[in-house]
């Protein structure tokens, strides 16, 4: 039989704890807390192995975080990362979105999967043929090719497919996808968009009514005007060095290293990111891709 108690001051007993399972672990984080070293260590040599066992095996039963649901397909497909964690990375994310890596190498093909609508960037180009999935799951037909060439930067409907890449040279895209947590990020006053006071850095390649693609490119010393961000997620495609200037105040510059292939989440509540202007601190080249919430 389980022993009656651990012998600890005020501590529940072990057969209280597994018959209370993952509800205890509250109860006895208390216990362990008001507890010496001594008291713990000299509790547990009391207790024979199958009560040990018995022990962490109630313990192991405390109850995780529960994640929340990103996306509601109607295929009963998954999403992409879930289905094929090999191809698809998170590069970055936000609470309402996140910001995904793609990578196929020749011949190489991933399962099917689905999609909420989606901004991209064809980072590495390539061809690859795409069979589209109906609402039920299953493929409607013959697969398409397609020639993505790098640079280009569609944007996607949503619905589920399946990809292979046919060509010879690996693919590698980015691309946005907002989940079911994704709110409104709301109206900013005065707002200064890059996109008007810098046009010799920030350039629009692609928007719809959610998002804009956008991309930075600054040469070694430049700076830009402060300007005003929505939520966005960036990708370096180049650079190593640069500094933000918070509210476009030079006393309160932050250098952030950075490098190529790497996301970074940029949130409007994050005070570096919402106001800011920037200079290029290092030694190459600037060349950053941006999703920014319009909403």
């Amino acid at each position: 039989s389980i022993v009656s108690s651990l012998n600890l001051p005020g501590c529940i007993s072990v057969n209280r704890l597994l018959t209370m399972g993952s509800a205890a672990s509250t109860e006895v984080k208390e216990c362990l807390e008001k507890a010496s070293v001594e008291d713990v260590a000299a509790s547990l040599k009391s207790l024979s192995p199958e009560e040990l066992a018995k022990l962490k095996a109630a313990m192991e039963a405390s109850p995780k975080e529960e994640k929340k649901k990103l996306f509601d397909f109607k295929s009963g497909l998954l999403d992409c990362c879930a289905t094929c964690p090999d191809q698809y990375k998170v590069a970055a994310e936000l609470p309402g979105a996140r910001l995904i890596e793609m990578t196929l190498a020749p011949g190489e093909e991933d399962k099917p999967h689905d999609h909420p609508g989606h901004s991209m960037f064809v980072v590495q180009g390539g061809k690859l043929c795409i069979t589209d999935y109906d609402e039920t799951g299953k493929p409607k037909g013959e697969g398409n090719e397609v020639e993505l060439p790098s640079g280009a930067p569609p944007i996607m409907p949503a619905g589920p497919h399946q990809v292979k890449n046919v060509g010879d040279t690996t693919v590698k895209i980015v691309f946005v996808e907002p989940t079911l947590m994704c709110q409104p990020c709301g109206e900013v006053g005065e707002y200064i968009s890059p996109f008007k006071v810098a046009p010799e850095c920030y350039k629009i390649l692609a928007e719809n009514d959610m998002w804009i693609t956008g991309m930075c490119t600054m040469d070694v010393g430049a700076t830009d005007p402060v300007h005003h961000h929505k939520d966005h997620l960036i990708y370096v495609l180049e650079g190593d060095e640069v500094t933000i200037y918070v509210d476009g105040d030079e006393s309160k510059a932050m250098a952030v290293p950075i490098k190529p292939n790497s996301g970074i989440p940029a949130p409007m509540s994050a005070p570096p990111f919402a106001k800011h202007s920037l200079k290029n601190s290092g030694t190459v080249p600037i060349k950053m891709l941006f999703f920014e919430a319009k909403m």
